[in-house]
């Protein structure tokens, strides 16, 4: 795993948990709170990831479509799955627990991770169903044996019909993120040259601070996705330098937030709740500083706790039983 990645799969996590732990001081009434709406670029980082990694892994084995998906499924959904069964057993025991902010909670398109513009029961669970439509468009390439460039192109051509055609979901400009993945890959193993890189990456970034001081924005992509792919792309660049950091402390925690990344993606929300409760009941709610750190902490060791103990021993399980099922 290239480094620099694995350390911004932590920060994008990280980022995700405190714009929920904000949210969370707002809804307590915490004095001078107000909501990290920033914290959101973490999800538009995620998917630039996930358009890098798709590249590498499919570059790296050969393997067809169906392999592809299966490996990518089993790498999704048993967790997954573990926390929706979860937040079912609790939206039927106490309904206003699950999406207390409101809405229609549909529990088959949860499972299933099928597109809707209500809820699921693990809200977060919206952004792998962009994850998952992203796997099947690269698992088509991969049937006819398409390239990397062909990716890309649709990846960026699929949200210019939304202009036509009125369908959220399947032209969405989340797609574009993963293309902005995608290009990365094609530039990094092209090893051009790094001064050019870096050359680009500037001249990319003073623009985009004239645009963003100078226009009334509203598009994610340009609010959030443009700087995390800036960031994503400086990470590759500065790869080399950040080996030293792995036989430092703050090296290994960002390795195993990293590692963990996914679990505290998926028990953060479950941890907010159970968490806030008990800083409100000891504490009180009148110190915004330090019940923002106090969820962000132990939101992360509970994800720390989930990887090691529920993620690797479940993924280890399922494919134990599925390769025997085979036999």
């Amino acid at each position: 795993m290239i480094n620099s990645i694995q350390y911004l799969r932590g920060v994008a996590a990280l980022l995700v948990v405190y714009y929920h732990s904000t949210i969370k001081a707002v809804q307590n009434d915490l004095p001078t709170a107000e909501i990290f709406n920033i914290g959101e670029s973490g999800v538009d980082l995620f998917f630039i990831i996930s358009g890098f990694i798709i590249c590498f892994v499919t570059d790296k084995k050969d393997f067809n479509c169906f392999e592809f998906l299966k490996l990518r499924v089993l790498r999704i959904i048993p967790l997954y799955w573990f926390f929706t069964l979860i937040a079912l057993v609790a939206y039927f025991a106490v309904p206003s627990m699950v999406n207390s902010s409101g809405g229609e909670t549909l529990i088959f398109e949860s499972f299933f991770l099928i597109p809707t513009e209500s809820k699921y029961l693990i809200q977060n669970g919206w952004t792998l169903s962009y994850e998952f439509y992203f796997y099947i468009i690269c698992a088509v390439l991969l049937f006819f044996n398409l390239n990397k460039i062909w990716l890309l192109t649709i990846l960026c051509f699929l949200p210019v019909l939304s202009y036509w055609f009125d369908l959220y979901f399947f032209f969405d400009k989340f797609l574009i993120e993963f293309a902005m993945g995608a290009l990365s890959y094609i530039v990094y193993t092209k090893k051009t040259h790094y001064k050019l890189q870096s050359t680009v990456i500037l001249v990319l970034l003073l623009g985009y601070c004239f645009l963003i001081t100078s226009t009334n924005l509203s598009n994610r992509v340009i609010l959030y996705g443009v700087p995390m792919w800036l960031l994503f792309h400086a990470g590759l660049l500065i790869n080399t330098h950040l080996k030293y950091l792995d036989t430092k402390i703050a090296g290994r925690f960002l390795h195993l937030l990293g590692d963990s990344s996914y679990s505290l993606y998926l028990s953060h929300t479950f941890a907010l709740v159970f968490f806030n409760k008990i800083y409100i009941y000891l504490l009180g709610n009148n110190n915004l500083i330090g019940y923002l750190l106090f969820l962000s902490c132990t939101s992360v060791l509970c994800g720390c706790f989930v990887y090691k103990y529920i993620e690797v021993p479940l993924n280890y399980q399922v494919k134990k039983y599925l390769h025997n099922a085979e036999k």
